[in-house]
């Protein structure tokens, strides 16, 4: 049986949202997410931060259709030229989009379709910093529809959302036996991983587990490639944590799960 809880909820039920209701996010929605990413940042020594009614910054996506009003993003503004940093900025900046997620707002990681110059004209940003990546947010177009929808009828959705790769895919070289009796933590790990965003839905993060150790690992696919994989790997790492319940990761690539 699956553990019930709201960050779990939270990944059963996030979709990408594109299209977005043009009414402004509330203030106390603005405020609860303030607050989230100040926590979030001073835990990851980021530079996150919302930013709202910016719509120049996606008005040749929203003019071609990619997206629909959308004018809000989350900044993810990190130490320049650092894997580490993209990595948990992935690990971070997630926990934000799951955060908003059952604040009831939409979010949607973005690396190509939005003006990334006019997006870090209205960022702080730092000599040090760069930006990696935006996150958009807002009410998803019908958002009061979709706040009165079931957990189930979310959840349903998101299954349908995307094809996805499978557990056996996911931990590449464990036999069937192996499968059958890996520990549960791992099993629960993956499928959370699987839901995760990843650039251009490739879903590029493998894992391994050594039976004898019980150690965890996660790392790319060995045909993975592209500027993200590292905020990739952080976002189903993350995933991966909640999933099992627990535990820590160390970062970087083949790193080890350290299970609580």
């Amino acid at each position: 049986m699956a553990e019930h809880t709201q960050l779990n909820d939270a990944i059963d039920i996030r979709t990408t949202t594109r299209a977005y209701d043009p009414e402004a996010i509330a203030e106390d929605q603005a405020r609860q997410l303030s607050t989230t990413i100040e926590a979030v940042n001073t835990l990851s020594g980021l530079h996150l931060q919302l930013i709202r009614d910016c719509p120049d910054v996606f008005a040749q996506a929203n003019a071609s259709g990619h997206f629909t009003n959308a004018r809000n993003f989350i900044a993810v503004v990190g130490p320049k030229h650092s894997s580490e940093g993209k990595e948990r900025a992935g690990f971070y900046a997630e926990r934000i989009v799951l955060a908003a997620t059952l604040y009831g707002l939409g979010t949607g990681w973005v690396a190509g379709s939005w003006d990334a110059t006019a997006a870090a004209a209205h960022c702080s940003i730092d000599d040090d910093e760069e930006l990696y990546l935006g996150i958009t947010i807002g009410n998803p177009q019908e958002h009061m529809r979709h706040l009165s929808s079931a957990f189930e009828s979310l959840s349903a959705a998101q299954r349908d959302h995307r094809d996805s790769i499978s557990v056996e895919e996911a931990i590449p070289g464990m036999t069937p036996d192996e499968l059958d009796s890996a520990p549960d933590y791992l099993i629960k790990g993956v499928r959370a991983a699987l839901k995760a965003p990843s650039a251009m839905n490739r879903q590029p993060i493998r894992f391994s587990y050594d039976p004898q150790s019980g150690e965890v690992r996660a790392g790319f696919a060995p045909e993975a490639t592209g500027d993200h994989l590292f905020n990739d790997l952080g976002i189903a790492k993350l995933h991966f944590q909640i999933g099992a319940g627990g535990g820590t990761w160390q970062w970087g690539e083949g790193a080890p799960f350290i299970r609580a």
